[in-house]
C-alpha cells in the first residue's frame, strides 16, 4: 500500500522525525504509518535562509510572543511554505500535511490532499487563549487562509470529534469529508499496569506547562478547599517552574523532561504513587497528559469540554467539571479521593480506554480504512 507522503512545516517544525516536532507526535504517527504499510515518505519543508529572516524581520515585535505569531499567522509566510513543498518530488498518490501552515492542493492540484489536526484557529480564538497581542487583521489573514486551505482538502482528518464538529460549522468543509480519525499517547511501550497498586493515598498529580491555561490557579484553590475536608490530601504539580502562594500540601516538581532518564523516572514515580489526575483547563485542543495518567491507572477529573470530555465517563473512568468552576472541582476530587476502592476500578477502566482508543497504531489503521476509500 505505502501510498501516502506525510509533509510538517511551519510552527509545529520541519523535521518529521524530530522528537520535538508536534510536541512529539510526528514521530509516533509515522512509526504506525510505516508499521501499517501506509506510509511511503515523510518529508520537511522550511524556507530558505534569506527568506525566513526576511519575513522575521518584516514581522518584528519587542513582544517575542507575538512576534512569532505575527510571523507565523503571516499570509506571504504560508505562501512561501507552500512553494517550498512544491518543489519536492512526490511519487505517492496521496499527500497529508499536518495542520494548516501551508496548503498541499495549491502545491499539487492533481493529487489526493489531506489535513490532520489535534487543534485549530477558530477554536484558539474562541478560547481567548494563545492570541493576546496579536493584531486583528493577522488573525482575519491567518483564519482565512485556514478556511479556504480546510474547504479545499480531500478529506480532513482530527484528533476528536468536537474538532470535527469545528471544522464542519466554523469552517465550512462537508461533513462527509471530515474524519475524526483521533490522536495517541506519544509513548513507544505502555507502562506495565500494577496489580498492586492501592489508592488509598489522598494524592493528586496535575501535569502541565501553561499553568494558568491549564486552569493551575482554579485548583489550587480548590485543593484548598479539599485539605479543608481530607486534612491529609496531597498535591503534586509538574511542568511549570514557578508557582506563587503554594497551599499546604503542595509540591512543584518542575518541568519534567522525558529526554532526561533521571526525570523521565521522577515523572513515572509521581504516575504510580497518584491516586487520581486533574487537568481543569481553561482551554485544551486535546490533551496527552491524562491518556498518559489512564495508563497507569489514573482516574481522570477533567473539564467538561473540548477533547477532555471525550476521555471520560463519569462515574466509569473519572469526573467531568464545569470549566472555571472551583466548587466543582472541590467536590468532585473530594468524593473521588474518600472511595478508595471505587478508584481502584476506575483506574483499571481507565487504562482500557486508552488502550482500546488512544494509540497510534490505532490511529493508522483507521485513516488506512478510510484512505482506501477516497
Amino acid at each position: 500500500m505505502r501510498e501516502v507522503t506525510v509533509f510538517v512545516g511551519g510552527s509545529i517544525g520541519s523535521d518529521p522525525y524530530s522528537p520535538r516536532t508536534w510536541s512529539g507526535s510526528s514521530v509516533h504517527l509515522l512509526k504506525a504509518m510505516a508499521k501499517a504499510e501506509l506510509l511511503h515518505a515523510a518529508v520537511g519543508i522550511h524556507l530558505p535562509k534569506l527568506s525566513h529572516y526576511a519575513t522575521l524581520a518584516k514581522n518584528f515585535n519587542t513582544n517575542r510572543s507575538v512576534w512569532r505569531k505575527h510571523f507565523y499567522f503571516d499570509p506571504s509566510y504560508r505562501r512561501a511554505l507552500t512553494e517550498a513543498a512544491a518543489r519536492i518530488p512526490v511519487e505517492s498518490p496521496v499527500l497529508m500535511q499536518i495542520g494548516h501552515m501551508f496548503s498541499l492542493p495549491k502545491a499539487f492540484p492533481t493529487h489526493k490532499c489531506i489535513s490532520y489536526h489535534d487543534g485549530n484557529l477558530a477554536e484558539m480564538i474562541s478560547s481567548g487563549f494563545g492570541i493576546d497581542g496579536v493584531s486583528n487583521m493577522r488573525i482575519e489573514q491567518a483564519l482565512e487562509y485556514e478556511h479556504e486551505a480546510a474547504r479545499s482538502m480531500t478529506a480532513v482528518f482530527t484528533f476528536s470529534e468536537y474538532l470535527r464538529q469545528s471544522f464542519i460549522h466554523a469552517y465550512g468543509v462537508p461533513e462527509n469529508r471530515v474524519f475524526n480519525v483521533g490522536g495517541g499517547i506519544n509513548l513507544d511501550d505502555p507502562p506495565a499496569p500494577d496489580p498492586a497498586k492501592t489508592y488509598t493515598a489522598p494524592r493528586i498529580l496535575f501535569i502541565g506547562t501553561e499553568f494558568l491555561r491549564k486552569g493551575g490557579q482554579q485548583l489550587l484553590e480548590a485543593f484548598r478547599i479539599v485539605r479543608e475536608q481530607i486534612p491529609a490530601a496531597e498535591l503534586h504539580i509538574a511542568g511549570p517552574t514557578h508557582v506563587d502562594n503554594l497551599p499546604a500540601g503542595a509540591t512543584l516538581h518542575g518541568h519534567l523532561s522525558k529526554s532526561d532518564p533521571t526525570q523521565k523516572q521522577k515523572l513515572e514515580q509521581l504516575f504510580r504513587s497518584a491516586s487520581i489526575f486533574t487537568l481543569p483547563s481553561l482551554y485544551e485542543p486535546f490533551g496527552i497528559a491524562p491518556l498518559e495518567a489512564m495508563l497507569y491507572q489514573l482516574p481522570c477529573v477533567l473539564t467538561n469540554d473540548w477533547a477532555l470530555k471525550e476521555f471520560v465517563t463519569p462515574g466509569v473512568n473519572g469526573e467531568l467539571v464545569a470549566k472555571d468552576s472551583i466548587e466543582d472541582l472541590a467536590e468532585k476530587i473530594t468524593m473521588l479521593l474518600s472511595q478508595p476502592d471505587r478508584l481502584a476500578t476506575m483506574g483499571r477502566n481507565a487504562r482500557e480506554t486508552v488502550l482500546n482508543r488512544y494509540t497510534w497504531p490505532a490511529v493508522a489503521g483507521r485513516m488506512a480504512e478510510i484512505i482506501s476509500t477516497l
